[in-house]
């Protein structure tokens, strides 16, 4: 996706966040330099899709706000136990369900707004215990509420300081690199990048690059695709340069 003049985007992932969020990013990018009147550096928007993608991974959903009377109570219950109260004489008259679900969720909740692993997690474990009672635990409403599940590589050109590339993962994780891929494909055009790759390229010598990762991967990955697009971004701006499309190039072949 060109997100402006001199830059690109480039994402894999869930086929809704993909699109939703590239889009998101696209149109906050135009914003920005419609506002301002200078668009943003290649730098710039690539911390901005980093802080995009943190928050939507840390953010609580509304319904977490509900366990709070389960706070009061968990508590109230503990503060009985701990301090000797005969709760045995109306334990009767209590679910046990009711009681642990309340602690359960509590727990989760509170987990949930610190980390997402470790939420997640304790949620497995909660589900486990509540087998007994042949309860499960609905998890959905504990999980954050909009997490992207998609990985990103953002190209750009910025007249102070050239060409850059920055890598960004679906958990926020941000690296300026020389070269990236993602994907099952990666696994075999990253070892060519390896092998192939330095610095001062020129454009030509990238295309012979990008077809040996292209024809790695259609050798090598029983589910490539069938067709790839190659598009560049340069000085004279963000561009696509070719189409690499396996059904013609068959027929081609074949003739």
């Amino acid at each position: 996706m060109v997100l402006d003049s001199h830059k690109l985007i480039a994402a894999s992932g869930e086929s809704g966040d993909r699109v939703q969020f590239t889009e998101y990013i696209q149109k906050n990018v135009a914003l920005y330099q419609f506002r301002n009147g200078i668009p943003l550096t290649t730098a710039a928007a690539a911390n901005f899709t980093r802080g995009e993608l943190a928050t939507a991974l840390r953010k609580v959903h509304p319904l977490a706000i509900l366990v709070a009377p389960s706070l009061r109570f968990c508590v109230w219950f503990v503060g009985l136990l701990a301090s000797g109260f005969p709760f045995h004489m109306f334990l009767n008259e209590i679910p046990v369900k009711f009681l642990v679900i309340s602690l359960l969720i509590f727990v989760a909740a509170m987990l949930d707004a610190q980390c997402t692993y470790w939420s997640l997690r304790f949620l497995d474990l909660a589900n486990l215990v509540l087998k007994k009672f042949l309860i499960r635990l609905p998890m959905h409403i504990f999980l954050l509420a909009n997490p992207y599940f998609v990985n990103i590589l953002l190209a750009g050109y910025d007249k102070e300081t050239g060409p850059s590339l920055y890598y960004i993962d679906y958990i926020a994780t941000l690296h300026k690199v020389d070269k990236g891929a993602f994907g099952y494909g990666s696994y075999f055009s990253l070892s060519m990048m390896d092998r192939h790759y330095h610095s001062g390229m020129t454009v030509e010598q990238a295309i012979d690059l990008v077809d040996k990762c292209i024809m790695e991967i259609r050798s090598r990955l029983v589910v490539a695709p069938l067709n790839f697009v190659i598009k560049i971004v340069d000085k004279d701006g963000a561009r696509e340069y070719a189409w690499r499309e396996s059904v013609k190039d068959a027929a081609v072949a074949s003739a």
